[in-house]
């Protein structure tokens, strides 16, 4: 009788270890509320060998996938927030009273992983250039960074998030060099921290609607723009948002949250196919709005989003990184260029810069020519990753020239005629190094059959070519993808009053059999 019940207790055991594998079959879980792409079915063979990873493999595909993981993955959620006061899901940090945050965040908020001067320098560089390219182009542009939820409601973080390495954060950081660069700023920080509520929801990495509106405003306001500030507009609170961080924690018990919303009927409609906020690219019109905005932002955009739309009559965003500044610029001719970053993301400015036409600068003085070519300093030249009517020019500095104020250049010199431009660049940052530099160049401007790129740097009002690379004409012609032909005059004739109206011009031929009229 004994030995009867032992086998029933095991075999129950048994059965629900089972079950989910079993059930992984008939039932599997092929969706996730986690903010990552869950892993496939993998494969015994791999080009015609054996797989030695399959069943280390098979395991992963398992752990995403068995049957009523969603349900199993709450359940445990609900002990461990509860009881234990911590997350069972990496991507979320369990804080006191119900409080969720995202754990991207906890770098942040302790002072840890602070980037360097110098990355925090290359970031408000290439802000400067996008600000110069977008002046440029006639229209006006502004930054601003969507604060982490810890940075403004930290006084819930868990207990054992509570020692800071650092005071220093890298916001801070990176607000002295945009004061520095005078960089058209909007300092959403302060902004909240004036605010007597709460504005971002308990249970999402993200502001409330109320506190939308309240960026939307201070944006319009920071760019002087007209627009309906809402203090008219009656809202309700409806306790039906489900939170991203919920979702993630508590995939099948998550509990709704009050959040706002506003008696407005939109005006604004999608020219674009958009089924939802979160796409990477979204186009509006607006028949009663005025102007245009092109908007570069992040899932803090979701929500500002259909303000900005309802505001414009014609709304273009982006959420592809790195952001193509110059390609839409160019073509959609915008009134206004915003470009929002999270936070936490902040860096990627300079590991991903942006995308513009390189800006030509004159260093106002000769260039001292440096005869012995630096091997330390690295240079590429290819087409551009991110548009392949671009030629990019990328590499990394030689230590030797890793100052922290140093300033790199690119000349083009075209060796038909001699005639040579130097560029801005951005500056790029790795895990490796702050002296990364990148610049894109449009291949049109490249005419000559043989290019010449000298890498210039600039230390103390002193420019110096660090590097060159000369492309023959053939290389020339693959990387431009059109024949290049190094033409000569062979005739130069005048002609008079072939036509009785006293009309002279030049009659030129060419080595390539072209002919060619000028006026004299």
């Amino acid at each position: 009788m004994k030995n009867t019940g032992k086998f029933i207790f095991t075999g129950i055991c048994l059965l629900i270890c089972v079950f989910p594998f079993l059930g992984t079959f008939f039932n599997p879980t092929n969706t996730t509320t986690e903010n990552r792409k869950m892993a496939s079915f993998p494969k015994i063979k791999e080009e015609g060998k054996l797989n030695i990873h399959f069943l280390e493999e098979l395991g992963v595909y398992f752990k995403d996938h068995f049957a009523f993981r969603s349900l199993l993955v709450s359940l445990d959620a609900e002990v461990q927030s509860k009881i234990f006061k911590v997350s069972n899901v990496e991507t979320v940090v369990a804080g006191n009273k119900g409080w969720l945050y995202y754990s991207a965040t906890t770098d942040d908020y302790l002072g840890k992983n602070i980037m360097s001067g110098r990355c925090a320098e290359n970031i408000a560089h290439n802000l400067l250039l996008i600000q110069q390219y977008v002046q440029d182009k006639g229209a006006k542009f502004l930054f601003t960074v969507a604060p982490n939820k810890n940075s403004l409601y930290g006084e819930n973080m868990p207990y054992y998030l509570q020692k800071k390495a650092s005071n220093v954060k890298n916001i801070d950081m990176l607000e002295e060099k945009i004061e520095k660069y005078n960089i058209c700023y909007l300092d959403l920080f302060k902004l909240f921290k004036e605010q007597e509520e709460i504005l971002y929801l308990k249970r999402d990495s993200h502001w409330n609607q109320k506190g939308a509106v309240c960026v939307y405003n201070a944006i319009l306001n920071s760019l002087r723009i007209e627009h309906d500030n809402y203090e008219n507009v009656r809202y309700v609170r409806h306790k039906n948002e489900y939170g991203d961080l919920n979702k993630m924690l508590y995939p099948v018990t998550a509990q709704p949250e009050w959040n706002y919303f506003y008696n407005k009927t939109d005006s604004f409609y999608y020219k674009t196919d958009t089924e939802s906020v979160e796409e990477e690219w979204i186009e509006t019109g607006n028949k009663n709005g005025t102007g245009s905005m092109l908007m570069f932002r992040d899932s803090f955009g979701n929500t500002l989003l259909p303000l900005m739309a309802d505001t414009f009559a014609k709304g273009y965003f982006s959420k592809i990184v790195p952001q193509n500044v110059g390609k839409y610029t160019e073509m959609y001719n915008p009134d206004i260029v915003v470009l929002e970053k999270v936070e936490r993301n902040i860096r990627e400015l300079a590991t991903e810069p942006p995308l513009t036409d390189a800006l030509p600068v004159n260093p106002g003085q000769d260039i001292e020519i440096i005869k012995k070519e630096n091997p330390g300093t690295s240079a590429e030249i290819s087409e551009s990753r991110y548009n392949s009517d671009y030629i990019e020019v990328s590499g990394v500095l030689d230590s030797l020239f890793c100052t922290p104020d140093v300033k790199i250049y690119v000349g083009v010199t075209d060796n038909d005629n001699k005639e040579q431009n130097i560029y801005e660049t951005f500056y790029v940052s790795d895990n490796k190094t702050d002296y990364g530099y990148r610049m894109d160049i449009p291949k049109e401007k490249i005419n000559g059959s043989s290019i010449k790129f000298e890498i210039v740097v600039e230390n103390e009002g002193k420019f110096q070519i660090i590097k060159s690379v000369t492309l023959d004409s053939e290389e020339t012609r693959k990387l431009i993808g059109k024949k290049v032909i190094k033409r000569k005059i062979v005739s130069k004739e005048k002609v008079y009053d072939c036509d009785g109206s006293g009309h002279g011009y030049y009659v030129i031929t060419w080595s390539d059999g072209e002919i060619e009229y000028e006026d004299f």
